[in-house]
């Protein structure tokens, strides 16, 4: 069967009216419901800041290991922020049927990626090459403040979707919990990736609320295909400024499990499927983790409570959640 999944357009939610508003709403949440992803133009992330991923990413990774060091993150159950190197992060262990036999610990990942949370966290504070690379610390800030705006008008779409009363969901990510990741992946032989013990991204679900993803020419987001189970299937994107959403583990459990979480990978690119030899060109993606706020509890809403579905999540908050989730990464 494959995946159909629609482009929206989500001015039609921002700025239209009622009926246009409820239609896309609708077309959003029933996509959630089926794929776990969605697309979206027109979201409100501008063009500059799109084009500003591509660039500021290339200047960050491109600074010398020396530099990248003085912002190193350190491995821990807390949230991310600064520079993580290639293979810190393991996101095979996000999924126990990623191991398949293998030795733990030698399922890698083939990427680096810089993390931040909200601009003037005092709980976790972020930390920037601001000597090195002046005006990133800047363009990161407007970026983090424009993808939070875009994901709470999401999340007000989804209240209208699911016909749930409005502030359901919005309220619980105020204030901001939510983390930046700008993303590289280097060049890597395609034989490395054969043997199996190193992908771009293993299998996994992500586990805040929602992530808001863009991905360069190059692609290689790949989707699980519902319809043949742990089938993947490339996500296309025909321009840089389409966005790709997808519904994380918070959602799931605020949704007692109807709204399941999109598993996905990030593969060999759609251009050099089936290649057995040769070299997978670097590439450069950027991912927002759409958070609730600390103290929120991410149990199941009362909405999806039932005497028929009782709830199936305990009732921890986010980051109790956050910290369970990333101690397994490590």
């Amino acid at each position: 069967m494959g995946v159909d999944l629609p482009l929206l357009d989500f001015s039609k939610f921002l700025y239209g009216n009622p009926a246009e508003r409820l239609k896309v709403a609708e077309q959003i949440t029933d996509c959630f419901t089926r794929h776990g992803f969605i697309k979206l133009k027109n979201h409100g992330v501008s063009d500059d800041i799109v084009q500003g991923i591509w660039k500021w990413g290339k200047l960050f990774f491109n600074m010398t290991t020396e530099q990248k060091m003085k912002i190193i993150h350190h491995p821990g159950p807390d949230p991310q922020r600064g520079w993580s190197k290639k293979g810190a992060e393991t996101t095979s262990k996000l999924r126990k049927e990623n191991a398949d036999g293998a030795p733990t610990g030698e399922l890698l990942d083939e990427k680096e990626h810089f993390d931040c949370g909200p601009p003037g966290d005092e709980q976790f504070p972020n930390i920037y090459p601001e000597e090195d690379l002046p005006g990133y610390k800047e363009f990161i800030e407007n970026y983090f403040a424009a993808a939070q705006k875009a994901c709470l008008e999401i999340m007000s779409a989804c209240e209208v979707g699911l016909h749930i009363p409005e502030g359901t969901l919005v309220n619980s990510c105020i204030p901001a919990a939510s983390e930046l990741r700008m993303l590289h992946y280097p060049a890597v032989s395609i034989e490395t990736l054969e043997k199996g013990l190193i992908k771009r991204a293993w299998p996994h679900t992500d586990f805040g609320i929602i992530t808001l993803l863009f991905q360069d020419a190059l692609g290689g987001l790949e989707l699980e295909d519902r319809s043949d189970p742990f089938h993947f299937v490339p996500v296309i994107t025909e321009s840089s400024n389409e966005m790709v959403v997808n519904i994380s583990d918070t959602f799931n459990r605020w949704s007692n499990g109807t709204i399941k979480a999109g598993l996905h990978q990030v593969n060999v690119p759609p251009g050099l499927r089936g290649s057995t030899h040769g070299s997978v060109p670097e590439r450069y993606s950027s991912v927002f983790f759409f958070k609730a706020h600390r103290e929120a509890s991410v149990g199941p809403l009362k909405e999806f409570i039932s005497s028929e579905r009782p709830a199936q999540y305990s009732d921890i908050n986010a980051l109790e959640f956050h910290r369970e989730m990333t101690d397994i990464l490590y």
